[in-house]
């Protein structure tokens, strides 16, 4: 019995078939595409800074846009400013010669041109 029902198919599907196949693959294909781009771009490590000294203050970042512009701004309680250009890496060490005291809390804002951003805070040291 070679009816439609005894293939599976009814006579001149098979290139329907194929041609659904071939959609499904191509579909498969375009949201595996999809799911991956995403993972590469978040890929990149978030920006962080963090205090490495406190005498010279020591700040570190990574995680920037590599040769990217940052402001870092500290407040001991007094504001300083310093730019740094983030190396090939993302990362950038920057140097303040300020005076700080055990009972001061060292906050740490550093913005970059190409949209990164991090703060840190320091407690104070001293006793509670």
């Amino acid at each position: 019995m070679g009816g439609p029902l005894a293939s599976g198919f009814g006579s001149g599907s098979r290139g329907a078939y194929f041609r659904v196949m071939r959609l499904l693959f191509l579909v498969t294909v375009l949201l595996a595409a999809l799911i991956a781009v995403p993972v590469g771009v978040e890929a990149r490590a978030k920006p962080s800074v963090t205090v490495t000294r406190v005498v010279p203050l020591t700040v570190k970042g990574s995680g920037f846009v590599a040769g990217e512009r940052v402001r870092v701004v500290v407040r001991v309680p007094r504001v300083h400013r310093k730019i740094v250009k983030a190396g090939r890496r993302g990362r950038f060490l920057v140097i303040f010669r300020v005076a700080t005291a055990k009972c001061t809390t060292i906050e740490v804002l550093a913005t970059g041109n190409r949209g990164s951003r991090a703060i840190a805070t320091v407690p104070p040291t001293c006793g509670s």
